[in-house]
């Protein structure tokens, strides 16, 4: 069975018809074949994200009774056979005379920073990967500033895939 490490914006796209990413995350999420991982940062994300899409803005299935954050990450969570994975470490990090414990993802976002030039969460999901890439295969997102930077963070022993390419990917040739 093939791990990969799903970013939020496909599991949020499950959800949200009109995310351009719907119907392949529908299809992404119904793959028996893979095991879907994310990470303590995905919870929080997914939090966030779910908080400020309530009510209008995405689909809440019929049998929630109780319309919530906590419950519809919790379904979320069920629906998409998502497996939470923490690798997490502390690591010291001096800035000048000051000496601090910091978690070791924060330390590998701090490093390839500068070299890969994204988002502080994309920054962390990366951190989070390549803390596991000896589990999971991939990194599999919607984000197309992560994809345009695929080349760099593959630099970094990480591979980037869009949904859609992954699905292709699956499809055994003819």
């Amino acid at each position: 069975m093939r791990r990969v490490y799903v970013d939020t914006n496909v599991i949020i796209a499950r959800y949200k018809p009109q995310d351009p990413l719907y119907s392949t995350a529908n299809e992404f999420f119904t793959r028996k074949d893979i095991e879907f991982i994310i990470s303590p940062l995905s919870l929080v994300e997914l939090n966030a994200v779910i908080s400020r899409l309530l009510p209008s803005n995405i689909i809440v299935p019929s049998n929630i009774k109780k319309i919530d954050v906590p419950t519809l990450v919790e379904f979320i969570i069920y629906d998409c056979n998502l497996r939470l994975v923490s690798k997490s470490y502390l690591t010291a990090y001096q800035i000048r005379k000051m000496k601090v414990r910091i978690p070791l993802e924060y330390y590998l976002a701090l490093l390839i920073a500068d070299t890969i030039k994204l988002r502080t969460l994309d920054l962390l999901h990366l951190a989070y990967v390549y803390l596991m890439k000896d589990y999971v295969s991939v990194f599999v997102t919607g984000d197309e500033e992560i994809i345009e930077r695929k080349n760099v963070i593959k630099k970094f022993g990480i591979r980037i895939i869009h949904p859609e390419e992954f699905l292709d990917e699956l499809v055994p040739k003819r």
